[in-house]
């Protein structure tokens, strides 16, 4: 039986999802702790499960008087509660490696990947674009304000080793002129031609997810990993480069890359990073047949 306490006024399309997929539905935002705690136990709950974290509004106090047996900390970024009254932390091996796992009040459960999205399953496949345009394509479609000095530095690295390559950099925000031009500018200081980085702004979904086909390598943002940007490249049929960092945050990318098997695409530094970006952009008919591949390997992960 599935119980869920909604602890938000909002009322949308997504409400609705998750209303009609519980059994019972508790309107619980005007509750204070203790009411709310009192409704839970009344209800039997056996596994409470928090999705909010350390985030605005979360419920963490009524975790912490402990109204059911068992409790997990659900919340998609595995920073743990710091409650002793939370059992378990939901993560996966990437996310929270061995080495870290004592500084959790809680016991790290681990499910086969933390961030996952709903499957892209009519995404039409593409052939490499080398073999359309001759030279090797990097694409970036995270969000531009994760895009740190230090990646620049290191994309900058790979695309003067990898002689004639271009990068695709995509984002809403880079609809605006001057967010561009700085963009830009930022490659051009490290000794990238203004030329070989392509701008792109914001399109429909099915538009943006066709932009994949452009890109033969997809380059993932550091310290603050993508999530969806990575699924859906790796969906496309393009593979991401990753590197693992100390935070949840930057461990995001390296996890959904691990989980479908590419772990030879995982980083532990820089210079790694960069490593593995040159080594595979020289190795086309491998990467045809990975292109190719992706979709079935996500699919059986």
């Amino acid at each position: 039986e599935i119980v869920c306490y909604s602890c938000s006024p909002v009322r949308d399309e997504m409400t609705a999802a998750f209303r009609s997929s519980a059994d019972v539905w508790v309107d619980a935002w005007q509750m204070s702790d203790d009411e709310l705690a009192d409704r839970i136990q009344a209800d039997k709950v056996d596994i409470l499960i928090d999705v909010s974290g350390h985030t605005t509004g979360n419920r963490l106090h009524v975790f912490a008087r402990k109204p059911a047996p068992i409790q997990v900390s659900g919340f998609g970024h595995a920073t743990g509660t710091g409650l002793q009254t939370m059992d378990y932390v939901l993560a996966d091996p990437v996310f929270i490696p061995q080495s870290a796992r004592h500084l959790l009040a809680e016991k790290v459960y681990d499910l086969p990947c933390l961030i996952t999205i709903d499957p892209i399953l009519d995404l039409p496949a593409s052939e490499p674009p080398m073999l359309r345009n001759g030279h090797v394509t990097f694409g970036v479609f995270n969000r531009i304000y994760k895009i740190s000095d230090e990646a620049v530095e290191v994309w900058s690295k790979v695309m003067r080793e990898v002689t004639g390559s271009k990068i695709i950099i995509k984002h809403t925000l880079l609809d605006d002129p001057m967010l561009r031009d700085n963009l830009v500018a930022r490659f051009v200081a490290q000794g990238v031609a203004e030329e070989n980085v392509t701008c792109l702004g914001s399109s429909p979904r099915p538009e943006h997810l066709r932009a994949f086909a452009n890109v033969y390598i997809s380059l993932d943002t550091f310290p603050q990993n993508g999530g969806v940007s990575t699924w859906e490249s790796l969906y496309a049929g393009v593979p991401v480069v990753a590197k693992l960092g100390n935070g949840a945050s930057s461990r995001a990318g390296g996890s959904i890359v691990a989980a479908v098997g590419l772990d030879d695409w995982v980083a532990e530094d820089d210079e790694g990073y960069a490593a593995i970006a040159c080594k595979y952009a020289a190795q086309p008919a491998y990467l045809a047949r990975l292109r190719s591949d992706l979709p079935a390997r996500i699919a059986a992960s």
